[in-house]
């Protein structure tokens, strides 16, 4: 069988047959040069708030949180902050699938 699409492959018209090291010309190389990395102390970037939806403000309240907590980092520990913040999201998130499912916005 894999010899039978090996042979398929061959026989296909240069125009047909992928670029060696491209998927096609769409693809992007590998070895492009990216963005350097943040420094060192700095946060990392969360989505912007203008214009989120309330389920979307939670969880980037609680995101941001767990990304600059020391607490939630650690596997051992358990972060309270981090659980009102997750519990809040999941307060907003069914107030907001309840609203959806009578009909309203």
């Amino acid at each position: 069988m894999v010899e039978r699409y090996c042979a398929i492959a061959r026989s296909a018209p240069a125009a047909v047959r992928p670029t060696p090291g491209l998927a096609d010309e769409r693809s992007v190389d590998v070895d492009e040069r990216r963005d350097p990395a943040p420094a060192a102390g700095r946060p990392r970037l969360v989505a912007a708030h203008t214009g989120l939806t309330p389920p979307q403000e939670a969880w980037a309240a609680y995101t941001r949180h767990a990304i600059a907590c020391s607490t939630c980092a650690d596997i051992d520990r358990t972060c309270t902050v981090a659980g009102e913040l997750y519990r809040a999201w999941v307060a907003i998130s069914r107030v907001a699938f309840r609203r959806l499912a009578e009909g309203g916005a």
